[in-house]
């Protein structure tokens, strides 16, 4: 196949969490896919690999939220709750337990990337992890030149019926 400057893509996306659309971002999104190996090595070659085996594959995906309510601090914060004002239905705050045993796995949900470029139903360039979750880790900082911007990062979780970690395009497709 020929190269094709169409093939350059630029752009933001919208981000969404199981079903929920997680609102703009500030910074912009980025994801990693690291694979671990192994080199096999045999005293005859010395210290060189004969061989390089996959051990295994982590994806995590940065995502500054620059919509810092709480509705997406509960959203992102595994176990959070919102309470609101029994008298005053519009006082409202956020409770977070400490989580110790929360499973990770047990709470993921899909998260996907779209690219604004698409259209809504073109899910052509979508980056779908099936199974993420943040363990709910926030860092952000009231500056007078700044927005604040909740930090989170997602890791991936291998699907334990087909051991999917991600995939790109259109979940539509069968083999």
């Amino acid at each position: 196949m020929p190269s094709d400057t169409k093939n350059v893509k630029m752009g933001v996306c919208s981000v969404f969490f199981g079903e929920e659309d997680l609102g703009y971002t500030k910074g912009g999104v980025s994801v990693e896919v690291t694979t671990d190996t192994h080199e096999v090595e045999i005293d005859q070659f010395g210290k060189s690999p004969i061989d390089e085996v996959i051990m295994g594959r982590t994806v995590t995906a940065k995502v500054p939220l620059a919509e810092t309510t709480i509705e997406n601090m509960v959203k992102i914060m595994p176990g959070a709750v919102i309470v609101t004002d029994k008298t005053d239905p519009t006082k409202k705050k956020v409770v977070i337990p400490n989580g110790v045993g929360t499973s990770l796995l047990k709470i993921a949900k899909e998260l996907r990337f779209h690219p604004k470029s698409n259209a809504a139903d073109d899910t052509s360039d979508d980056f779908v992890i099936p199974l993420a979750a943040t363990a709910g880790g926030l860092q952000f900082a009231y500056e007078l030149e700044n927005e604040r911007i909740f930090n989170c990062t997602f890791k991936g979780y291998p699907d334990p019926k087909d051991g999917t970690l991600f995939y790109v395009g259109d979940d539509a497709v069968a083999a």
